[in-house]
């Protein structure tokens, strides 16, 4: 029926996107044509042309096929073969019960059993399960839908008329009812682990994209120098997978601006062969030079971790902020564009950390090194991020090169891993430094990083 094909769309859709798989509304409405023109039947050739419909990248095909087969196979497996199902039944109980799920569970029937149980994952809507302490909630909700009440009063009847003879001739009977109780209550229990099974599949499926929106939850707030090994990978596709999303966001073209007074003479000269009748129109442009970032990251001690994902957070964002320029430093300071021009992030960073990391700060040195490399590069065109916690261990500072800086620049933002309460103590010189910045912030967590950024790329495009 059509509406039953458009709500298991929807379902599915619903679990592709919780695999993270991005689906706009445009590939939505391609899917529905898919369906319709392929039907739910032909699974094969419904996998291959929703496939194409939706998955984009190699690895949203992956996504995509591994939530196809737990989506469709949900139920099917749930049950197993259907000789497993039926070796142990004896159909000659069936005359003795009255309940109908205790009547299918000895009918044995496996395509019957199917439908009643995802009849009744329906009706109790496990499509919205999203939590793993929803299992045993959704699993009793389904079994009462089924009518578990009935068939545990069949037990009970069974167990009950099974007891002691009365010595009548009753031997027979009685062994009879011992016989059906054991085979409903086996029954039973094959129907629990089905159900839980289901449970667990479509916990699998629909809430996939909620324990990834918890996890993700979770790394935002981290502290990103606290991160164990484990929980840097997946910070890193976080971060890979936020910056397509500000690019995307930041790349879209900006409304049509006046253009400006009419170019007379190049509207003339190009319509001259049109006879004078001005087709095409010729503005006067003026020239907007681009604007430049440089970034210049601390890279001792746990400063190090933030500063790793400012720089692939920034050179993520290449097509947007097209000329970034990277330094890094420690005891002494150099320019690391190159590194990150040529290699992945990680091994960039692990160039940077080679040549300068792990060093003793010195960031009155540093200031120094840059004044006399790069001071020449620095203009009202620049934005300049300084990255560090001000610690300089007890050495000069050399505020006067940062309000130099200051000076030269558009603006100039540092970005600080420290808490503001700790600003300020033992050897840290931030406050000698704050007066020249137009921005100190504390940025040491992820949704620290993306706020900090997409600010930066809304000033920087402003610019432009």
């Amino acid at each position: 029926m059509p509406g039953e094909i458009d709500r298991t769309l929807v379902n599915f859709l619903r679990a592709v996107r919780g695999a993270d798989v991005r689906v706009s509304v445009a590939e939505t409405l391609d899917a529905v044509e898919v369906a319709k023109f392929i039907g739910w039947e032909d699974r094969a050739s419904l996998k291959q042309g929703l496939g194409l419909a939706l998955a984009k990248t190699v690895e949203e095909k992956a996504r995509f096929d591994a939530t196809f087969d737990a989506f469709f196979s949900a139920v099917a497996d749930t049950f197993g073969d259907e000789a497993e199902l039926d070796e142990d039944i004896d159909k000659n109980f069936s005359q003795d019960v009255t309940d109908s799920l205790s009547q299918l569970l000895l009918d044995g029937d496996r395509a019957e059993l199917i439908a009643a149980l995802e009849e009744a994952a329906a009706a109790v809507n496990l499509n919205e399960i999203k939590f793993f302490t929803q299992r045993g909630l959704y699993t009793q909700r389904i079994l009462r839908e089924m009518g578990v009440e009935g068939l545990d009063a069949a037990i009970r009847e069974a167990q009950q008329g099974g007891g002691a003879g009365d010595g009548q001739g009753n031997g027979q009977g009685t062994g009879q009812q011992v016989g059906l109780a054991g085979e409903l209550e086996a029954a039973r229990a094959k129907l629990f682990e089905a159900t839980r099974d289901l449970v667990e599949r479509r916990l699998s499926i629909y809430g996939a994209e909620t324990s990834r929106d918890l996890r993700e939850g979770r790394l935002r707030r981290s502290k990103l120098g606290n991160l164990d090994r484990r929980d840097q990978e997946e910070m890193r596709r976080l971060v890979a997978r936020i910056a397509k999303r500000l690019a995307a966001l930041h790349s879209r073209k900006p409304k049509r601006r006046n253009r400006g007074m009419l170019d007379l003479r190049r509207t003339m000269r190009k319509n001259y062969a049109n006879d004078g009748i001005m087709f095409d129109l010729e503005w006067k442009r003026k020239k907007i030079a681009k604007p430049k970032v440089m970034a210049i990251c601390d890279v001792s001690g746990s400063v190090a971790a933030v500063a790793r994902f400012l720089l692939q957070f920034l050179y993520a964002l290449h097509d947007i902020l097209n000329d970034v320029r990277s330094f890094a430093f420690s005891g002494k300071l150099i320019e690391t564009s190159e590194f990150f021009k040529h290699n992945d992030v990680e091994t960039a960073v692990d160039h940077v950390m080679n040549s300068v990391g792990y060093m003793s700060t010195d960031y009155g040195k540093s200031l120094e090194d840059f004044r006399e490399g790069w001071l020449e590069d620095v203009d009202k065109r620049t934005t300049i991020v300084i990255l560090g916690d001000g610690r300089s261990n007890n050495t000069e500072p050399r505020s006067d090169i940062l309000k130099e800086l200051s000076e030269r620049s558009k603006r100039l933002l540092w970005l600080n891993p420290e808490p503001p309460p700790l600003w300020g103590t033992g050897d840290s010189e931030i406050y000698r430094y704050k007066p020249y910045c137009n921005l100190m912030r504390e940025v040491n967590t992820l949704s620290h990083l993306e706020r900090i950024v997409n600010d930066l790329v809304k000033v920087v495009k402003a610019s432009s």
